[in-house]
């Protein structure tokens, strides 16, 4: 990678101009300048099949950036994000935002979603891996696998049910299947709430061989919630 033109990063604290995030713009600055993560989300095509004569305030870079951000500022949930979010100008102008989105924005946008979208966000990782992971460059691949449950709080979802969780009973859920090497998600699949782990470990192993182009020499199974 070539030699960045921000050497050193000081943050200091200016009145309340970033609130308690006052670190983030050193977060901000690697997304936005280092790894130039919205170049990556031009790819996402959510806006694109609404109708062309409303005009979105938000591109679907804009969209994407923002809800990456979230987990980084320290907000679980998209109901938080008016609570949390609404005043944080500077934030949102870190981010190549006019103002950060609200709570109503996002689930819209996140419900526009489908299969294809997802797996243009699947592809992006993958161009992220190849260019800024580790796991590529493994000279002896190590996978991890791991299945969580996804509790829902209220609204219905496709193919959520009541199955495998120990902490929510007669909660509808997805589990969550996820393979990491080095510590990066290579791939993930999410399955119905009453399916176990063990039904995708065999696709985990053909896709992360199929995106690392790396016969894989050890799997270690993790399971957490999905027993």
């Amino acid at each position: 990678m070539s030699k960045l033109h921000i050497e050193d990063i000081r943050i200091t604290y200016q009145g309340c101009d970033l609130s308690q995030y006052g670190l983030f713009p050193l977060f901000a600055w690697y997304l936005m300048d280092v790894i130039r993560l919205p170049e990556y989300f031009e790819q996402i095509t959510v806006n694109k099949k609404r109708d062309k004569r409303k005009s979105n305030t938000f591109s679907d870079s804009q969209m994407c950036i923002g809800l990456a951000s979230l987990p980084i500022l320290g907000i679980p949930r998209i109901s938080k994000i008016n609570e949390r979010l609404s005043n944080e100008t500077q934030i949102a102008k870190l981010l190549g935002l006019p103002r950060f989105f609200d709570q109503s924005t996002a689930h819209k946008y996140l419900n526009s979603f489908g299969k294809w979208h997802v797996s243009q966000l699947d592809k992006i990782n993958h161009q992220l891996l190849l260019k800024f992971g580790n796991s590529t460059t493994q000279p002896i691949v190590i996978a991890d696998i791991d299945s969580q449950t996804h509790t829902l709080e209220s609204r219905k979802r496709e193919k959520a049910v009541a199955g495998y969780n120990r902490k929510k009973p007669g909660k509808p859920c997805y589990q969550w299947n996820m393979a990491f090497v080095c510590h990066e998600s290579v791939s993930q699949r999410l399955m119905p709430g009453n399916s176990h782990g063990q039904e995708s470990v065999l696709w985990l192993i053909d896709d992360v061989k199929a995106k690392l182009n790396n016969p894989l020499m050890i799997v270690r199974l993790v399971w957490t919630a999905a027993i």
